[in-house]
């Protein structure tokens, strides 16, 4: 198959765009070294969180259509994603945090999302186990979770359904044409060309683009995460965070809690992988166990990380570049929720040339200079509030 368009990773950004061009009718080809979410993408170690609320304005839209989406999602894919829809619960524990809320959740309204101010006794019926220091909350009622690994599969094996050519399991890198990119060439030295090549490899990003001369402002960072021995299911049904705490917690499907938040993981040299850092571990733990008190009674059974892409404006770089060649990468930690959205709207740019709700994300948008740019690059990884 000669196909019309090449999609570079296969996590769920790069499936979610695979598949919508597939049943759009375009010829695809996913292509990943490793496979769908393989260790240690952002995918593989995302928290799957669907946050809505508290995002940048220009992610707004985004998030209102994705939203729409998650719950017929798992039914459109012919899987089952580990999805529930327990809402987000974001927290003040203070009176100098009770601003920081109110401000979420008067941007929240204007940008037309369903966000409800809490007090402490609706906290208390929409999470009982909640500490009660909780002074207010930011509550989206129809947020929730899914499982990232889940969801990059189904992508792909639904796109392999519409006729998408899948190959995994070899490095490939990008094809130079003769004044953009051609394609992808193999490690065994095959190649595949198409009209349009749609990078969407997360950190990885920045080694593929360094040939043609493109550095994106975007770093490679490690993000950890936590999971509890087997709890009681059903303790706790949104996912929560707080203003004050480098926290998101949830209760699995399994019972387990999960513990995300900003945590940076250690790099070990060897690419992109990276390994938790027993100091912030125990950080992230006592932070979780301060929400959630009954943490005190559980353990730590498993940790691990994997590599995000962080874009130096926090938001993702979405559109064309050099010709033949497409960006949908840097979505600096918060790409989960809004995956399919943006799988539908590239591959209408990509049919029709232009996408409105993708010009915020324009890959030209800002070119800061080196030094600022190194600065960004060169932020500790050690220490984290």
């Amino acid at each position: 198959m000669s196909p019309d368009v090449i999609v570079l990773g296969a996590g769920v950004t790069g499936g979610a765009i695979a598949w919508h061009l597939a049943r759009s009718g375009a010829k695809v080809a996913l292509v990943d070294a490793a496979g769908p979410a393989a260790a240690p993408s952002a995918s593989w170690a995302s928290a799957g969180g669907l946050r809505s609320q508290g995002r940048h304005a220009a992610d707004q839209p985004l998030t209102l259509m994705a939203a729409a989406r998650w719950p017929l999602l798992g039914a459109e894919l012919g899987a089952d994603l580990e999805e529930s829809f327990g809402g987000h619960l974001h927290l003040a524990e203070t009176e100098a945090e009770i601003p920081v809320i109110e401000a979420r959740i008067a941007a929240d309204l204007a940008g037309g999302l369903a966000i409800e101010r809490v007090e402490p006794a609706r906290i208390r019926e929409i999470a009982p186990e909640i500490t009660a220091r909780a002074l207010l909350g930011a509550y989206t009622q129809g947020d929730g979770q899914a499982h990232p690994g889940r969801v990059a599969r189904a992508f792909a094996a639904a796109a392999a359904r519409e006729g998408a050519a899948l190959r995994f399991g070899q490095a490939a890198r990008l094809l130079p044409g003769a004044d953009g990119v051609a394609g992808v060439a193999f490690a065994d030295g095959s190649a595949l060309k198409a009209g349009t090549t749609v990078v969407a490899a997360g950190a990885w990003t920045e080694a593929l683009l360094a040939p043609f001369g493109l550095d994106l402002p975007i770093r490679a960072r490690g993000l950890q995460m936590l999971l509890s021995d087997i709890a009681p299911r059903d303790l706790l049904a949104p996912t929560v965070t707080a203003v004050g705490r480098n926290l998101s917690l949830k209760q699995l499907r399994s019972g387990a809690f999960m513990m995300g938040g900003r945590w940076f993981a250690r790099p070990t040299g060897r690419g992109l992988e990276t390994l938790p850092l027993d100091a912030h571990a125990a950080k992230q733990w006592a932070g979780a166990a301060a929400i959630l008190p009954r943490l005190a009674r559980h353990r730590l059974v498993h940790q691990w990380a994997g590599t995000e892409a962080q874009s130096i404006d926090g938001n993702p770089f979405i559109g064309r570049s050099l010709p033949g060649l497409y960006l949908a990468c840097g979505f600096s930690n918060h790409g989960f929720q809004i995956c399919p959205a943006v799988g539908e709207l590239v591959a209408r740019d990509l049919a029709t040339g232009s996408e409105p709700l993708l010009a915020p994300f324009a890959t030209d948008r800002i070119a800061p200079d080196a030094a600022r740019l190194a600065a960004f690059r060169a932020e500790p990884i050690l220490e984290v509030a």
